[in-house]
């Protein structure tokens, strides 16, 4: 499968890289779809969609540091089988209602706000992470979550509001906007 993705990048310097993030991430990404989806071909079609991804952004990805690149890759691959999951019609459950986060008191600043994003409900952490972690324009969101450009923007703005609020009441912020 290597081959095969290789052949869609132009330079041969392009080529290596991908092949080393390949090989450095292809196991982890496995082992995050098979988690979400389970062993067998849902979560190798997850993975395999998300190194075309990489390949379809890797000129704005090829000058940052590998280490983000994983990191990006999680996200990707975790909303892809997440996409699957959806287009198979299974239920995912959005727990957009009842969003009571509660952060251990040892957490540094940092890692409360990761703790938080990632407990927030699905909709809008999808859109936080990829928008602030993985830091794709507007537009590629939209592209990618198959909505609107507004759609993404409101949910931007919603989900960064829902976010200081609980900041606010978790004492970290004074209620002005931090992120």
């Amino acid at each position: 499968m290597l081959t095969t993705f290789t052949t869609l990048l132009e330079s041969d310097p392009d080529q290596e890289l991908f092949a080393r993030i390949y090989r450095a991430n292809f196991r982890q990404m496995n082992r995050l779809a098979a988690r979400l989806l389970g062993q067998g071909p849902q979560a190798e079609d997850a993975v395999h969609d998300t190194f075309l991804k990489l390949i379809r952004h890797f000129d704005e990805l090829r000058d940052r540091p590998e280490e983000r690149l994983s990191a990006w890759l999680a996200v990707v691959v975790k909303n892809t089988a997440l996409d699957v999951l959806r287009r198979e019609k299974h239920e995912v459950e959005l727990e957009t209602v009842f969003w009571e986060p509660t952060i251990p008191p040892d957490l540094g600043e940092f890692q409360a706000l990761v703790a938080l994003i990632r407990q927030m409900p699905e909709e809008y952490r999808r859109v936080l992470e990829l928008r602030f972690v993985a830091e794709w324009s507007l537009q590629e969101i939209a592209a990618a979550m198959d909505l609107t450009e507004s759609a993404v923007k409101t949910r931007v703005f919603r989900g960064r509001k829902m976010l200081i609020e609980q900041l606010r009441k978790e004492g970290y912020t004074d209620g002005r906007a931090c992120i």
